[in-house]
């Protein structure tokens, strides 16, 4: 446990409410092409496997370019599509998060082409008229079709959607954000709302703060990979993705506590060790580690117990499965290496060790041997003082919450 610092502060966490155990989504043999290439019937196989897992929850992705192939009208096949996914999730036992608008997805931009201009650029998401009238009649359209289902556990507006678009502005992000919960709000009453931010609105100035964030959505979540961050010790380190959380609850200033909606890792084959790659990402070569599959169940033995530990409401893994092989020649397989094996289960359908750790969790939770802390927090600043130079902030903050271990 940790020793909490003098500045330290602790909130009660709900204890009525399970620690919530979620995975996310996409077929193995179809990845993002889900929605075209739609078959049901293995959908639902996958999602009786990941009940088995011990799983409560399944987040799935409106790939924009599918659902919003023009800029006057969504395409009802694909919204009559995610209710038909919606309704598996429910025969499996589980509750589902379907998230809205999709851009970012798994190494790539999914750019719709009318939203491109003749030279490949884009219209500003958060500014342009007829973008932003398009979104909100997506995201009306997705929650009209999902209203009223009691497993619908939330509707998460955007998946990561600063990595497509930085706002040009805060307010430009606010408004965005305000919009499009309001049409979701009006159009499914009742219906909790998310929105998918990651690690770039804690150590970045991208204009999606969390604190603004946290005043439209009903949740506080956040996604976070050592992998793709600096201030990690390594690309196993345990502590990032609980002070992630720590540190989202304190800068929303509302002493919920936040659901770690994506945490992961990729691996190696079968039998191989750990060894590090340079990948492609967003166009940028990175250098990515391939964990051995029993690094990977390690990893996620001790995030959850951290997780449980210092209060978060929560833990998403990012994924369900690793994917075909032949979907390594089409995008974004084919540049984006460590995003073939994420998966809980290999791409033949068989699990990995980490899918064991999530069943024995599920147990452990169900039988009350789970210990839950309270919410815990390092912040000495407030939310104004800390964006001004969030970089830093972030790097100091988790300097003194790994202090706090000794």
């Amino acid at each position: 446990m940790i020793t909490l610092p003098d500045a330290a502060r602790t909130s009660s966490v709900d204890a009525s409410r399970p620690f919530e155990l979620g995975i996310n989504y996409w077929p193995r043999e179809s990845a993002m092409y889900m929605w075209r290439e739609f078959d049901l019937g293995k959908v639902r196989d996958e999602l009786a496997q990941i009940a088995n897992m011990g799983f409560d929850t399944v987040r799935f992705f409106a790939l924009t370019r599918d659902f919003l192939p023009r800029p006057d009208g969504v395409d009802p096949q694909m919204v009559d599509r995610l209710v038909q996914v919606g309704g598996a999730v429910k025969e499996a036992g589980l509750r589902s998060v379907p998230t809205l608008i999709v851009l970012n997805m798994s190494g790539r931009i999914w750019w719709p082409e009318w939203m491109l201009n003749g030279k490949g650029r884009p219209a500003d998401l958060f500014s342009d008229a007829s973008l932003l009238r398009s979104q909100i009649s997506l995201v009306e359209s997705c929650a009209r079709a999902l209203a009223g289902d009691s497993s619908v556990r939330a509707i998460d507006i955007a998946n990561e959607v600063d990595d497509a678009q930085r706002p040009a502005s805060r307010d430009a992000g606010r408004t965005w954000a305000s919009v499009l919960a309001a049409a979701i709000r009006d159009a499914a009453p009742g219906t909790s709302v998310q929105i998918g931010a990651h690690l770039p609105s804690l150590t970045t100035e991208n204009h999606m703060r969390v604190d603004d964030l946290a005043t439209i959505a009903d949740e506080n979540v956040m996604h976070a990979y050592p992998l793709y961050c600096r201030t990690a010790r390594s690309f196993l380190d345990p502590e990032l993705v609980p002070f992630a959380c720590a540190l989202t609850s304190d800068l929303s200033g509302n002493e919920r506590p936040t659901l770690m909606q994506e945490f992961g890792l990729c691996t190696a084959p079968l039998g191989a060790p750990g060894n590090t790659i340079t990948d492609d990402f967003l166009g940028q070569p990175l250098a990515q580690y391939l964990a051995s599959e029993e690094e990977a169940a390690e990893y996620y033995r001790s995030v959850l117990d951290r997780l449980v530990e210092t209060g978060a409401a929560g833990a998403y893994a990012w994924c369900y499965g690793d994917y075909d092989p032949r979907l390594f020649t089409r995008p974004p397989l084919a540049t984006a290496v460590r995003e073939r094996t994420f998966g809980l289960v290999r791409a033949d359908g068989s699990e990995k060790p980490a899918a064991d750790v999530f069943r024995e969790f599920r147990k452990r939770r169900d039988s009350g041997e789970l210990e839950r802390g309270n919410l815990v927090s390092v912040l000495d600043v407030s939310a104004d003082e800390y964006y001004e130079s969030p970089a830093a902030y972030f790097e100091r903050l988790y300097a003194k919450w790994l202090a706090g271990q000794s």
